[in-house]
């Protein structure tokens, strides 16, 4: 792979890293949008606990889909949603690129699922 391909790769990949993850928490914390910051925290707190549980998995996949699914119910626009589809979809053709292993993506994602379908229902119980 050339450079600059390695370099998109990473950088996509990035989106679901923990450093923009607490950017985005930190932005719902300004903005005082109280049910988006538990959602995200709690599906954090699920990721964390579910990867040290079951070990092949790319904690970058997973964020990257929690934060997808809850800026897109956040947003409630289809434009948005779209976009942030292919943000995701561009995430996972990116780690094929760095050769991350397929298990590991597929145990990634249901961490993700997990994490997020708990965190939306648990919320709003606080």
């Amino acid at each position: 792979m050339k450079d600059w391909k390695k370099e998109v790769t990473r950088d996509t990949i990035a989106l679901g890293g923990i450093t923009f993850y607490f950017i985005v928490i930190i932005r719902a914390i300004i903005g005082n949008y109280k049910i988006f910051i538990y959602q995200l925290v709690i599906a954090l707190l699920i990721l964390i606990v579910l990867s040290r549980l079951i070990k092949k998995t790319n904690n970058h996949i997973s964020r990257g889909f929690i934060l997808f699914v809850f800026i897109s119910l956040y947003y409630k626009e289809l434009v948005f949603t779209i976009f942030a589809s292919l943000l995701f979809i561009t995430m996972l053709i990116s780690s094929y690129y760095l050769k991350t292993k397929g298990h590991e993506v597929i145990n990634s994602i249901l961490i993700g699922i997990v994490s997020t379908s708990i965190s939306y229902y648990l919320a709003p119980l606080l």
